[in-house]
């Protein structure tokens, strides 16, 4: 058939069928965008982490890193670019840091480098290099972070470190035009002798970047292991990037998991809106193959009217998702910023593009294919009549049941397979849902008998009309995936959460106060400080304190995990946080961590070094240190996993005797607020702050909250989608009725008879659907607890969300009707005549 033709009957055909069409068009459109916002938010988390890396590291494939915060002696530079093979090298020094401006303060990747790294060829640090900056005492700020602490060029501000708060000035405001995309990263440049002037790290860099010559890189890699000793590492020059991959995948893991089931939904909302069409489609398929039209020709048709559904709507889901990513997916997870100067950095890869827009051609291919049979039957429109309904619904049920089965044996053995189990479960709901729906609808109907209202009748002989199954299904799928959908989702959420909050509660139970360095990005203490002499001394002298106790923090990389180290005092109130213990006793534990010379290593972490409880543990600290394994524990919240000793056995492996926090007790009936202020003032010249336990759960909570928050917006997402997908097309399928209810109003029903009719059939239907979902999604929140448990490592206390569910199977159906009352009352307005007439 001429592509004329075909265009033709398309137009004609849009016409009869304009509103479902419509709602496909939404539907494929509300899971495209999801799907698009998803996987842009999670590709622009790794994206700006590896651009700022590649905009420091620029030609260098090889690093020499210190692996505490003092880092090396600079006087290892000649010696690095004396080894045989090596090109070029250049130095740098890093610390976290605070700009301070007139308007407000930032946190900042302090990076101190030198014209040295012009021949590395890294973008972020050629303004260093190439400018009157690396002459001066002064620092570069990007214009977003300038304008954030409202600071422009010679502007005065100060910079926290942990040596001291220096003020400066800002010799140069970074715009695009000269670092590109790097303009979104928070960072601060200055010249290197002048950031180890601000961190009191004379003669000290963190790492010395390498560039070998064409083919030395094993031989330059063997020299720079000499030089190391087993004290420094030797690592690949975008080693930053791998890291931060690994430690976002957790996050990128759940998101996008959780966006496929979202996807599901807006999806299942075009397929149910297509398949209220199926009847005309079939009409038409047999009206061609009457008329002499191959199969062929007719599959080219309905082929072109798939094309035309998925291609629509994946544009406009594509349009909608770029907003949604813009102005909703936009946080970056607070947890993952402690260790990892995260940009604002936007950005987009051509699969985040294409994975949405093939899987909107599919879903919209799926629907319009759906009587593929009749397209090659033998005999046009005649199989259907054939059809056994108790065979079909033994067959539902065999193969629902099949399903459930099968996905049980998933979550018992194979729990990180959660992609597979929850696609397993919704092709359970979709094929018990039927048969379900029909033994609600006899109920129904057997309850009609002993009720005096012809309103119980009305709606069940529409909804066991044969004629309209294919929409009532559809219909009722809607709802039911939906409302599965959410109360996974949100059972889940809670359930992370629930677990997430404990972490938080055992990690601040061992002080009334702490001090630390200030930010939120410390949130967790990991940033070292330095305490001048008598320091201590004033703070135990302020009233109401009871004893001070150093305590430290920070970060080692193992492997491609860059760990969170906790080391709490030998006498911490809960050094060990008995809520988060996977193996090993409490008790045992938590002595032997105060005894010194033994850990507590996440299961993730234990079970890369083969290492289990008793075993011991070779570990790659400043000064290698060999413990033994006290415990294994979750993640605590933070997602490459978590090291805990105590703060003595720190200090050794470290080589450093600063605190990353100090611990305090208040003496009986002080109050926390009052004694505070006291040490406030006792650290006037230190550059740390003062928190309240409350006041430092609360930026714990807000942090691991933030890291949830797509999860949120996600589940949010789909309720609203679910609600007016739902009573948009219950309101289509209304006033499509108009014929029969006139017909029924012939027949003596009154218009107040019949609108509460259509109320208790939508009620029945989607009601139906949504209870269905809500039983499904309790099974499916314990396949995602498990899921999340043991692909993320985090925390994850199960409790059954019925309160949830009802309240997610209350809003929507309640929502949907009450959307629907409207419609409905103008449907059955309709006149006696018109339907006797249809």
């Amino acid at each position: 058939m001429r592509l004329a033709n075909v265009i033709h009957l398309y137009r004609i055909r849009l016409r009869q069928r304009l509103v479902h069409e419509s709602l496909a068009l939404v539907g494929i459109a509300v899971g495209v965008a999801l799907m698009f916002a998803a996987l842009v938010a999670s590709s622009s988390l790794n994206g700006s982490v590896n651009q700022l890396t590649s905009g420091i590291v620029g030609q260098a494939r090889l690093q020499l890193a210190g692996r505490s915060p003092d880092g090396l002696d600079a006087a290892l530079l000649p010696q690095v670019r004396a080894l045989p093979g090596v090109k070029d090298a250049a130095p740098i020094l890093e610390e976290r840091a605070i700009v301070r401006g007139p308007d407000g303060s930032a946190p900042v990747l302090l990076l101190g480098g030198d014209p040295r790294f012009v021949a590395l060829g890294g973008s972020l640090l050629q303004s260093l290099s190439s400018s009157e900056l690396a002459k001066q005492q002064a620092i570069a700020l990007p214009a977003p972070i300038a304008r954030e602490v409202g600071a422009g060029v010679a502007s005065r501000v100060r910079i926290v470190t942990g040596a001291a708060t220096f003020p400066t000035t800002v010799g140069a405001q970074l715009s695009d035009d000269e670092i590109g995309s790097l303009v979104n990263s928070p960072v601060a440049l200055a010249p290197l002798a002048y950031v180890q002037q601000l961190t009191a790290l004379p003669n000290r860099v963190t790492r010395i970047f390498v560039q070998p010559r064409p083919g030395q890189d094993a031989r330059v890699r063997a020299g720079l292991q000499r030089l190391a000793a087993g004290r420094l590492d030797v690592l690949p020059g975008e080693h930053d990037g791998k890291v931060f991959a690994q430690a976002a995948l957790p996050t990128n893991q759940s998101t996008a998991l959780f966006s496929v089931f979202a996807a599901l939904v807006g999806f299942l909302f075009a397929v149910s809106a297509v398949l209220l069409t199926v009847p005309q489609r079939r009409r038409f398929i047999a009206d061609l193959r009457i008329c002499g039209h191959t199969p062929a020709v007719v599959a080219e048709v309905m082929a072109f009217d798939a094309l035309v559904l998925g291609a629509a709507g994946a544009a406009l889901g594509l349009l909608v998702g770029d907003q949604l990513s813009r102005h909703l997916f936009t946080s970056v997870p607070g947890y993952l910023a402690w260790a990892f100067p995260i940009g604002s950095e936007r950005v987009v890869a051509w699969s985040s593009i294409a994975i949405p827009a093939v899987a909107g051609v599919l879903a919209a291919g799926a629907a319009v294919l759906a009587p593929i049979r009749e397209i090659f039957a033998r005999r046009p429109a005649q199989h259907a009549r054939l059809r056994d309904p108790r065979r079909t619904a033994a067959a539902l049920v065999v193969g629902g049941a099949s399903c459930l089965i099968v996905c049980t044996l998933v979550l018992l053995l194979a729990p990180s397979a959660a992609l597979g189990g929850m696609a397993l479960l919704t092709v359970a709901l979709l094929l018990l849902l039927p048969v379900l729906l029909y033994l609600g609808i006899e109920g129904l109907a057997w309850l009609g008998r002993f009720v005096r209202s012809a309103i119980p009748a009305i709606a069940a002989m529409e909804l066991r009309s044969r004629a309209s199954r294919t929409r009532m299904f559809s219909l009722a799928a809607t709802g039911a995936v939906a409302v599965f959908a959410s109360v996974a989702i949100g059972g889940a959420h809670a359930d992370l959460q629930r677990g997430l909050d404990a972490s938080v509660r055992g990690i601040d139970a061992d002080a009334d106060l702490f001090v630390s360095f200030p930010g939120v990005p410390n949130a967790f203490g990991t940033t070292p400080f330095h305490v001048a002499a008598g320091t201590l001394e004033r703070v135990e002298q302020v009233a109401g304190v009871a004893a001070v106790r150093p305590g430290r923090a920070g970060f080692l990389d193992v492997g491609a995990r860059r760990l969170w180290v906790l080391a709490p005092p030998r006498d911490a109130r809960v050094p060990l946080p008995a809520s988060q213990l996977v193996a090993g006793d409490v008790a045992t534990a938590t002595r032997r961590i105060r005894d010194g010379g033994w850990v507590a290593l996440s299961q993730a972490v234990a079970d890369d070094l083969h290492v289990g409880v008793g075993d011991r543990v070779a570990l790659p600290t400043p000064v290698p240190t060999t413990l033994r394994v006290a415990a294994l524990t979750t993640n605590i919240g933070w997602a490459p996993g978590a090291m805990i000793l105590n703060a003595d056995d720190y200090a050794r492996a470290w080589g450093s005797e600063e605190p990353s926090a100090l611990l305090i007790d208040t003496t009986p009936g002080a109050s926390p607020a009052a004694v505070k202020r006291g040490v406030d003032a006792a650290l006037a010249t230190t550059s740390a702050a003062v928190e309240t336990r409350a006041e430092r759960m609360d930026v714990h909570y807000a942090a691991s909250r933030q890291g949830l928050q797509r999860l949120s917006q996600i589940l949010a997402l789909v309720l609203v989608a679910a609600i007016l997908a739902m009573a948009i097309a219950m309101g289509g399928v209304v006033w499509q009725r108009r014929p029969s209810l006139g017909s029924l109003k012939v027949d003596g029903f009154t218009e107040g008879e019949l609108w509460r009719g259509l109320l208790l059939e939508s009620a029945v239907l989607l009601g139906g659907g949504c209870l269905i979902g809500a039983l499904f999604g309790l099974g499916g929140q314990v396949l995602l607890d498990r899921t999340l448990r043991a692909v993320t490592g985090f925390p994850v206390f199960y409790a059954p969300a019925i309160g949830t569910a009802a309240a997610i199977f209350a809003l929507v159906l309640l929502a949907a009707l009450a959307i629907l009352a409207v419609p409905g009352r103008i449907a059955v307005n309709v006149r006696p005549a018109s339907g006797a007439a249809g």
